[in-house]
């Protein structure tokens, strides 16, 4: 009996905390190496192309020449022309109105039909542009 106490006497109090933040640490980086982020791979699946057709179908097309003229849709219009037939169309607000302007063109004949979209409440707007060259975007 006494070789037994003496052996419980030898044994020290062993923290368990540091050990338990290795073993911690070592799950965690098992756990990230072994999961993946892809799909799981199963039958090949040949995906459709998309088309874009429809999405330019849908806008409303007003140009302004470099001389500052209005086109609607492709007709010449005066300023007070392009706001009657904006608000003939009110109920189509939620269409995208592409505006293709000249390059050189003063920006306050820009201003002057931003501004009458907005109170037309014509908020989707995309102005048009030509694609740059590659070899200008690596310059």
């Amino acid at each position: 009996m006494r070789k037994e106490r003496s052996f419980l006497k030898k044994l020290k109090m062993v923290s368990l905390g540091a050990s338990m933040a290795d073993m911690a640490l070592l799950l965690l980086v098992f756990f990230m190496a072994t999961t993946t982020t892809e799909p799981p791979k199963g039958v090949e699946v040949e995906v459709p192309r998309a088309k874009t057709v429809g999405a330019e179908q849908d806008s409303i097309y007003i140009s302004i020449s470099g001389r500052g003229n209005y086109y609607f849709e492709g007709m010449e219009v005066s300023l007070e022309e392009l706001k009657n037939r904006l608000l003939m169309r009110s109920g189509e607000r939620d269409r995208t109105v592409a505006i293709t302007a000249d390059r050189y063109l003063d920006y306050r004949v820009v201003a002057s039909l931003l501004e009458i979209l907005q109170e037309n409440e014509f908020l989707n707007i995309v102005f048009m542009s030509e694609p740059r060259d590659r070899g200008a975007l690596l310059q």
